[in-house]
């Protein structure tokens, strides 16, 4: 005689076989019964350890399944964690090396907590009973290039703003063959704001090839890129390799600053934590958001994302990253043209998928969630 339990799992196959689109998801309830934190889509891994950076930064490690395939120092993954009873998900650079990776099997990801932040406020609430996270692959191309062999070796200049130094700290700790100059200008509030300091301070002591800056902010105000570099005798400005990560006003910033004194573009690669949002300025749009049939008009202001825009109106459309990396709040539109906050293209009129966190109306809009 089939049990109870056996009955209801059986039932919930049986309407999941009709219109689920991955076979992951037939499985779904076996798994959510054995382990609710996990995610079908993703891999899951086992909480290690955890611990405080700074006051506002955490550090957790992981151990991922077998079956995750490693990471390049610099690049990103996606954690997911079910949040009263709904999954929520947030895009983190990973901040260990990659030998940590190759020796013990495990990473870390080091999360500003925002005290607007969903996803960080849940993670450190729940951190001390959490077992497992769901992680995604890792993925991004914001990793060191590869220097010719029998080419001059370029020098190496790193530019982090705050938690922008989880990917640079990945870079650096990852590095084993140091043949060219590395300066990292490290800009912070004060001293206490800066993770890893200790570390860096360690590898700058050790590694005479190694040099760091760190712009107290408060003390010191903004960093000048451009002047910085011309008097430090190590590095060539226009023969250099640029690596910053941080705020995207202050990543473009010093982007435009190093072309205009002749360094090449290709030579400059940005991490951008954030949107810079583009004036809002211009006539209200219409977007008429489909939900299952259902018809929601809502008023989308020039420059505001359009996720913004709706769930300032009440609605709730899923999302991920919030900074277009993920690709959770990808929809259908049916009509009308966005402003793409990232890259400031403009799309066509017609059917496309666009992604609601990085999308602004430039037109009355249709649009399937």
């Amino acid at each position: 005689m089939i049990s109870l339990w056996g009955q209801r799992l059986y039932r919930q196959f049986s309407l999941m076989l009709a219109n689920q689109p991955k076979l992951s998801y037939y499985l779904q309830p076996l798994l959510r019964w054995n382990n609710a934190e996990l995610h079908p889509d993703y891999y899951s891994a086992r909480i290690v350890d955890s611990g405080w950076e700074t006051e506002q930064i955490l550090s957790v490690w992981l151990e991922p399944e077998p079956s995750w395939t490693g990471f390049t120092p610099g690049q990103h993954l996606l954690v997911t964690l079910l949040h009263q009873g709904r999954y929520i998900s947030r895009s983190f650079s990973i901040s260990s090396s990659s030998g940590l990776f190759a020796q013990q099997k495990q990473i870390r990801i080091s999360c500003r907590i925002q005290p607007q932040g969903q996803f960080t406020k849940a993670l450190a609430a729940d951190i001390a009973k959490l077992t497992h996270l769901s992680i995604s692959a890792a993925t991004g191309d914001f990793v060191l290039a590869p220097q010719t062999d029998g080419a001059p070796q370029q020098s190496i200049v790193m530019v982090a703003a705050g938690s922008g130094i989880t990917p640079l700290w990945s870079m650096l700790n990852s590095l084993r063959c140091w043949t060219s100059p590395v300066v990292l200008f490290y800009c912070v509030k004060n001293a206490a704001q800066a993770a890893f300091l200790t570390e860096l301070r360690l590898l700058a002591a050790k590694q005479p090839l190694f040099e760091l800056q760190l712009i107290e902010t408060a003390s010191t105000g903004r960093l000048n890129l451009v002047q910085q570099l011309k008097e430090n005798t190590k590095v060539s400005l226009t023969n250099a390799l640029y690596y910053l990560c941080g705020p995207a006003a202050m990543s473009r910033q010093y982007k435009d600053d190093l072309i205009q004194q002749g360094v090449p573009s290709d030579a400059v690669h940005a991490e951008l934590f954030g949107l810079e949002l583009a004036a809002t300025q211009g006539a209200v749009k219409q977007a008429l958001l489909i939900e299952q049939g259902k018809v929601t008009t809502i008023e989308a202001a020039a420059g505001v994302p359009l996720l913004q825009a709706a769930e300032q109106q009440g609605l709730s459309p899923r999302f991920g990253c919030r900074i277009g990396v993920c690709y959770q709040c990808v929809c259908q539109k049916k009509s009308g043209q966005v402003l793409n906050l990232r890259t400031g293209q403009i799309s066509g009129d017609g059917p496309e998928q666009i992604q609601l966190c990085i999308s602004a109306a430039h037109s009355d809009l249709q649009i399937e969630l």
